[in-house]
């Protein structure tokens, strides 16, 4: 008994203590809580911090619907807000399925009231009542009885357009726009040098007039010369013999100097068409190959003489006014 007594004496005993988490933290004790237990824990969970925006970082929006703030104060979640759809189930896309390749134009009278459709009913009336005694029935306008029947062509049926008269259907397919355009747009070739490569199948207009700008009008009106011009007897007459003859050389875009004209009746200064030839010996305009011919321009030579003899003999005239 003594040697057991002896043996529970030197036996030792682990007690295993109880840690408390990491987690978990003892809330400061207040002025009114001084009778709780200090044994007592409570867990407090961390508050997310507000993430800045980054405009750096491009993502889905995640966050959950703004709360609706009211006058009365803030709404609960129940107040807000959400929308749902209704799937149809179908993978086809919305809309005609030949996205809209086949639409007809729909701002035109409707088909069953325009004219053709009048007309088409009237004849159907007449042929109803073809060889039948009058029924003493007034069915309208344009169902009275037709003592001439039309009949189809090689233009089209009875009912069309080309063969009847008024107002024509018009195509569903086509959907026609009208553009007003009052700008001047004015051949810069034909106004600078009075030649123009297109010919007549140029879409510019080929006008050599001046036109003036508001600034300048503004400024003859302010100066009192406004109108002067007008009185000029000669200001719109054209000589129709030299319409042909540009005014001026199509390379340097100056006066004539000394003028030749190529095999292909294109006018240049000798100077210019002498220099162009050292790049190429093709014409300048049309590109034709000239072989290095120049031949005098005799009738642009003459006209330039005779506008030089017109304009001595106008100063001349002023001249001898004046005095």
């Amino acid at each position: 008994m003594a040697e057991e007594a002896s043996v529970s004496s030197n036996v030792c005993k682990f007690i295993k203590r109880s840690r408390k988490t990491q987690s978990s933290r003892k809330r400061h004790a207040s002025d009114d809580e001084n009778q709780s237990s200090e044994d007592e824990t409570t867990v407090v969970k961390k508050e997310k911090r507000a993430v800045k925006a980054n405009p750096m970082v491009q993502k889905t929006n995640t966050s959950k619907n703004s709360s609706i703030v009211e006058s009365g104060g803030v709404s609960s979640e129940e107040d807000e807000v959400t929308v749902t759809y209704k799937s149809k189930r179908n993978s086809n896309r919305e809309g005609p399925s030949d996205m809209g390749a086949t639409a007809i134009l729909e701002i035109e009278t409707e088909v069953d009231k325009d004219a053709q459709a009048i007309f088409e009913n009237a004849l159907k009336i007449n042929k109803e009542l073809k060889g039948k005694e009058d029924d003493k029935v007034y069915r309208g306008l344009n169902n009275y009885t037709q003592y001439y029947e039309k009949r189809d062509t090689a233009q089209g049926n009875a009912s069309s357009g080309m063969v009847r008269k008024g107002p024509i259907r018009a195509p569903a397919n086509l959907r026609a726009t009208v553009r007003w355009d009052y700008q001047p747009d004015i051949c810069k070739d034909f106004k600078e040098t009075g030649f123009c490569g297109f010919g007549d199948s140029c879409k510019f207009l080929h006008d050599r007039s001046d036109y003036k700008f508001g600034w300048q009008l503004e400024r003859e009106m302010q100066e009192g010369t406004y109108g002067e011009t007008d009185n000029d007897p000669h200001q719109y007459e054209v000589d129709s013999d030299n319409d042909d003859l540009p005014f001026k050389c199509f390379i340097c875009r100056n006066s004539f100097k000394d003028p030749i004209v190529t095999k292909c009746k294109h006018y240049f200064c000798e100077k210019c068409a002498l220099s162009h030839y050292k790049k190429s010996a093709r014409c300048y305009i049309c590109n034709q190959q000239t072989h290095g011919v120049f031949n005098p321009a005799k009738e642009l030579i003459a006209r330039i003489k005779g506008d030089d003899t017109n304009a001595v003999t106008v100063e001349h005239n002023d001249d001898s006014d004046s005095d």
